[in-house]
């Protein structure tokens, strides 16, 4: 097996904070104190409170944005409001991002989103 060591780098999962020297191929590997692998936060204290923290923030964002362009808006159905919800802001809260990237254009239209 290859080892790519420009691509490569190490992170040690501890309580405290411990130097671990890693070399592969003679090259030093930096070390890490958090990088994101599929979207989640992870850090060597092994603790997901920035993690949690980002989320929250998302999620928050994302419901400012839903309110304003869906919960005000009048000619949307109760049904169509709560689907929105359903597929944006629950996703984001719970796994960092939602289904589709956007908030979906409610201009006017009283749609669910697919």
């Amino acid at each position: 097996m290859r080892v790519s060591t420009s691509k490569s780098e190490a992170m040690v999962l501890d309580r405290k904070k411990v130097a671990c020297t890693l070399q592969v191929g003679g090259e030093l590997l930096p070390q890490l104190e958090e990088f994101k692998y599929l979207g989640v936060l992870f850090t060597s204290e092994g603790r997901m409170d920035r993690e949690i923290d980002r989320r929250i923030g998302a999620a928050a964002a994302v419901m400012r944005s839903v309110y304003r362009s869906v919960v005000v808006k009048k000619e949307l159905s109760w049904k169509a409001k709560l689907s929105i919800y359903q597929s944006i802001y629950t996703p984001t809260l719970t796994y960092g991002h939602d289904r589709k990237g956007k908030i979906p254009n409610t201009s006017g239209r009283n749609e669910l989103p697919p």
